[in-house]
């Protein structure tokens, strides 16, 4: 019966579920990034389309794009590096206490994106000034200055340091590590850093939170940060402060030993027990390869889960176009922030153990196009500052206006857990008011789809991930709704893909040459 309703909905499981045996997981994320981003990029917007659009090419009069695994070339250069601390290098510290236990809860909400981390003040190193007085800067032999700083928050499952840069040499290297004595570190140039928020002052962003550099979350409640200038670099050149970090109270972590060897049941994440294991069905074996669970920091310094999907373009120009919603990223300098989980599932069906092509990137992303849930669509095009990994899927569109009851799916990162996939139908048109209010009793002129799930739900985390039609194409981006376990067929909406592609998408994914 079970299946029954699945293949009616949608969903194909595979005939034969195998569990494999559990094993422990990699004990550490890596990071890859693109080390320079182009000077000539357009600059981006936090609504409607570029300031650039202008100058963008003619779009193609095409409606509809297949999906198709890409062929682009991976960056060469992996951001986790061999290190060895200078034998003299001084670390000063930074001790919090544990956060309050009020702020250590994320409440589930109908509408938004899912809470991970609670921005926490630093006074002891709030200025340039004050963090200079921090570091105890000693000379290598090659002549190069280093100073280091270790941040310790009690209790946290990973800290994002919240960078203030008024000043940084290009040539600057940024390290950050757990122990001195690892012989891996990520590592960033200055160089890097500040390309990444010359983006945020061309989309308009000179605040505070635009001249940010939120360093990548590697997990656990502390992490060094190392500084190296080169011979002939002053100290005084490096102007910067860490008022603020984001201090993750989810644990995203993989399983442990112990969890892995069978004697404790572990959800990365929280998900409700009625979600569906990806890896479980044939539907959406192409697509979930385009999906990935987003890590990002909003203006206030909290942290943040939402999903997205890359996208295929009309002239298959293998650009990381990326999807999701402006509610979960809706300015350039959210965007900026972006970390990214690619196959973050199961190694099979119902399997313990992680996909082993799980990877983990940093390096931002740069905002395209981006429309409110007031202003209609709930929807933002992103593209990823580095490179897709190795396997991705680009996913195809469909944006022609598409009649209501069809059988749909969704593959998302609920309460940040394992992919997950959900079956069932588009059941009408719905509008929105922006705020979480939504009617049904909606036109085709609406823009959004209100959905009904027979199979799986959706939860926080779960936002911005795209609804796809039987054939596989994307119809919309998830803004919220009133679907759990218990109420399966309460109604979750989607902004419509073809409104948003209309309103500028249409500039990019169907541009007639590369517009990037």
């Amino acid at each position: 019966m079970f299946d029954q309703c699945q293949r009616s909905y949608g969903l194909e499981p595979y005939p034969l579920l195998h569990s494999v045996k559990m094993r422990a997981m990699q004990k550490h994320l890596r990071f890859h990034i693109i080390g320079a981003i182009a000077a000539g990029l357009l600059a981006a917007c936090g609504g409607g389309e570029s300031d650039g659009g202008n100058d963008l090419p003619p779009a193609l009069s095409i409606q509809k794009v297949d999906g198709r695994y890409h062929t682009g070339k991976q960056a060469a250069i992996t951001t986790f590096k061999s290190h060895e601390a200078p034998a003299n290098l001084q670390v000063g510290r930074i001790d919090l206490p544990a956060l309050a236990a009020e702020k250590s809860t994320a409440l589930p909400e109908p509408f938004g994106a899912r809470r991970i981390g609670e921005a926490r003040e630093i006074a002891s190193t709030a200025s340039p000034a004050l963090l200079a007085d921090q570091l105890h800067w000693s000379v290598a032999a090659d002549g190069s200055q280093h100073a280091a700083i270790r941040v310790q928050a009690e209790a946290a499952f990973g800290l994002r340091l919240g960078l203030l840069i008024e000043q940084l040499p290009d040539a600057a290297l940024l390290r950050l590590y757990h122990d001195q004595n690892e012989d891996e570190a990520y590592e960033v140039s200055g160089s890097s850093i500040n390309a990444l928020l010359a983006l945020n002052a061309e989309a308009g962003d000179t605040s505070a939170a635009g001249r940010t550099w939120w360093s990548p979350n590697l997990g656990g409640d502390h992490v060094v940060l190392e500084l190296e200038l080169p011979a002939g670099v002053m100290p005084q050149a490096l102007q910067i402060a860490l008022p603020t970090l984001s201090h993750i109270f989810t644990d995203l972590s993989q399983y442990s030993e112990e969890e892995a060897s069978g004697s404790i049941e572990k959800a990365i994440g929280d998900a409700e027990s009625c979600n569906q294991d990806v890896s479980c069905y044939r539907t959406g074996q192409e697509q979930r390869d385009a999906v990935a669970r987003m890590q990002f920091v909003a203006s206030d310094g909290k942290s943040y889960l939402c999903t997205g999907t890359l996208l295929n373009d009309a002239i298959a120009s293998d650009i990381p176009y990326f999807l999701t919603a402006n509610h979960c990223i809706g300015t350039q300098a959210e965007a900026s922030s972006l970390q990214t989980d690619w196959f973050l599932r199961t190694a099979s069906c119902s399997s313990a153990a992680i996909d082993s092509r799980h990877t983990v990137r940093g390096g931002g992303a740069r905002l395209l196009v981006s429309t409110t849930g007031t202003q209609g669509y709930d929807a933002t095009l992103l593209v990823l500052n580095d490179a897709a990994p190795a396997g991705t899927y680009l996913a195809g569109w469909d944006a022609n206006q598409n009649n209501t009851v069809q059988a749909i799916y969704g593959i998302h990162h609920p309460a940040g857990d394992l992919a997950k996939i959900s079956g069932g139908q588009l059941v009408s048109y719905a509008s929105c008011n922006g705020s979480g209010s939504c009617s049904t009793e909606g036109s085709d002129s609406d823009n959004y789809y209100a959905v009904s799930w027979a199979s799986g739900t959706t939860e926080g985390g779960s936002s911005g991930s795209a609804l796809f039609s039987s054939s596989g194409h994307v119809l919309g981006t998830l803004y919220g709704g009133a679907a759990s376990c218990s109420a399966q067929q309460a109604p979750d909406f989607y902004g419509r893909f073809d409104k948003a592609f209309a309103a500028g998408m249409n500039r990019y994914l169907a541009a007639s040459e590369r517009p990037l």
